[in-house]
């Protein structure tokens, strides 16, 4: 049964879903129409204005002078892995025609997760963790499959963008879950967004870019804004509070579903058979992945008890 307190992790990480699988349709439309510099001005302007009003509302008292230098290093190195990834992030929703096909490799996060604790925290694989990891390559792989694809070609340019989008996302997840019970959430979504809005703004002046573009992409990002930057990142760093990361991945995999359902009605676009299958075959990865790792860390505290 779950206390009070899972509950809310749970209805957090629900939040943050629903959240998610709206950003891909939102910032889609958005970026069918804008170039990429403007885009990020007006979608993280929206989304910086959305968490002042959250500091104001909530009345957090968010003292920076209070924040030690080990607190401050996470808190800059979680800002630039999600910088890092969510530019590549809005390249690939650009590139890639159907938004779906995106949220199901982005599902390879956790996978990444996995092998970082691996190689940085001195964790292990068990056998049914190697197992999650193969269904999961293999559905991504199945997803850029088609009669005649080589192997080389299974890989596109939009697919790796993807990837390391994927990876960097998952360093930040990883030094935010490790700095969390420190560090004000707001703080975390603060930094990545003030930083966007520079480099965006910075991007549109290099590239003599106009600032002015047509009302309905400016009701998409801010519509887009609220969902992403603002309510998504922060319900999700939010629901690490209550509940592990892996009941966390497990909800939030299923993002693509809705996903599917929206480009459907938004765009008029289907995913293929071996898509929806490579598709589904990535979120049973990331639930195998994910149970393994709460039945491990169950079976640990048992043992400490």
């Amino acid at each position: 049964m779950f206390n009070d307190e899972r509950k809310k992790g749970v209805l957090l990480a629900f939040i943050a879903t629903l959240a998610l699988a709206n950003v891909y349709i939102f910032s889609k439309a958005a970026l069918n129409k804008v170039h990429l510099f403007q885009f990020g001005f007006y979608w993280f302007g929206f989304a910086l204005i959305l968490n002042l009003i959250f500091i104001r509302i909530t009345k957090k008292k968010i003292k920076l002078s209070e924040i030690n230098r080990k607190a401050r290093l996470a808190i800059f190195l979680n800002a630039f892995f999600e910088v890092l990834g969510t530019i590549l992030f809005f390249t690939a929703i650009k590139l890639v025609e159907n938004p779906a096909i995106v949220s199901f490799i982005v599902n390879l996060g956790p996978v990444f997760t996995l092998i970082l604790g691996f190689f940085f925290l001195s964790e292990r694989f068990k056998l049914i963790e190697y197992g999650g990891i193969a269904i999961t390559l293999i559905g991504v792989l199945l997803i850029n499959y088609s009669s005649g694809t080589s192997f080389a070609e299974l890989l596109s340019k939009g697919t790796l963008i993807i990837v390391f989008s994927s990876l960097f996302f998952s360093i930040a997840l990883t030094i935010a879950k490790k700095n969390i019970q420190k560090i004000e959430p707001v703080i975390l979504t603060s930094s990545r967004i003030i930083l966007l809005l520079l480099i965006s703004f910075a991007f549109v002046l290099i590239e003599g870019l106009s600032f002015s573009v047509d009302v309905s992409s400016v009701l998409y990002m801010a519509g887009g804004a609220f969902m992403g930057p603002f309510l998504a990142v922060l319900s999700s760093y939010y629901s690490l509070k209550y509940i592990e990361v892996s009941i966390t991945n497990i909800i939030i995999s299923t993002k693509s579903v809705l996903v599917i359902i929206g480009t459907y009605f938004f765009f008029n676009l289907v995913m293929s058979g071996n898509q929806l299958v490579g598709g589904a075959l990535t979120i049973v990865g990331i639930v195998v992945i994910s149970l393994a790792k709460r039945i491990n860390n169950l079976s640990i505290l048992k043992k400490k008890s």
